[in-house]
């Protein structure tokens, strides 16, 4: 006798449009290999399991900032609703030159009437697969106009942050050797911190051994 099947879960609606950029542009120089393209627990690499939690999150423009392996970055996404761009920079920028592409291959004004603007971006390394989508939910609903919104787990801010698109532009002005957190330290009265329970926002992947530590946990 067959069961029913449970009704499938909807995808999450948000009452504004939402971009993630994934900072995929690293040189992985603690690992011989591209950390990014080893596998998760799902089988596929580690950049795809952390683009495809902001996909299933129903995030509307999701952008994968690409530099070493860019081909092969891409080539494990290319199934996925997602637009990769290349940093140019990549072998001898900082993390801020990949966040400038990400802002800039996200939809200005977006000219096309037919969506929303962005409100609101993500901002995540893509070495980090254990920030769990409930995370990604979490931050989207603590958002408002003018408000950048982090997570905190036991006293620590983690990733990804939601950057306001009203601070876009501050970021893009910074000078290149810059940090972005620059920009969240200057408004630091319109950061809103969300405490979550889970560590996965601290947790990044950024040798071999802390990658096979976290797997096997």
């Amino acid at each position: 006798m067959n069961r029913p099947q449970p009704p499938s879960v909807p995808p999450l609606q948000w009452g504004e449009a939402y971009g993630a950029i994934i900072l995929a542009a690293g040189l992985s120089s603690r690992m011989v290999e591209n950390k990014l393209l080893l596998p998760w627990r799902d089988g596929g690499a580690i950049v795809r399991h952390v683009a495809l939690k902001y996909v299933d999150a129903s995030i509307e423009h999701v952008v994968v900032v690409t530099g070493r392996d860019a081909s092969r970055v891409r080539a494990v996404l290319v199934d996925l609703n997602v637009t990769c761009v290349h940093n140019p920079d990549y072998e001898t920028g900082e993390i801020l030159s990949s966040v400038k592409v990400g802002l800039r291959a996200l939809p200005g004004d977006l000219g096309l009437r037919r969506h929303k603007p962005v409100a609101a971006c993500f901002i995540q390394p893509a070495d980090m697969p254990c920030v769990p989508k409930e995370v990604i939910g979490q931050l989207a609903a603590a958002h408002e106009a003018g408000w950048n919104v982090a997570p905190r787990y036991e006293g620590r801010r983690g990733h990804p942050v939601l950057l306001d698109r009203a601070y876009w532009e501050a970021m893009l002005a910074l000078a290149a050797d810059a940090m972005p957190r620059d920009v969240i330290q200057a408004a630091r009265e319109r950061l809103r911190l969300v405490d979550v329970e889970d560590e996965g926002v601290l947790v990044d992947v950024d040798t071999r051994e802390a990658y096979e530590r976290v797997l096997a946990r």
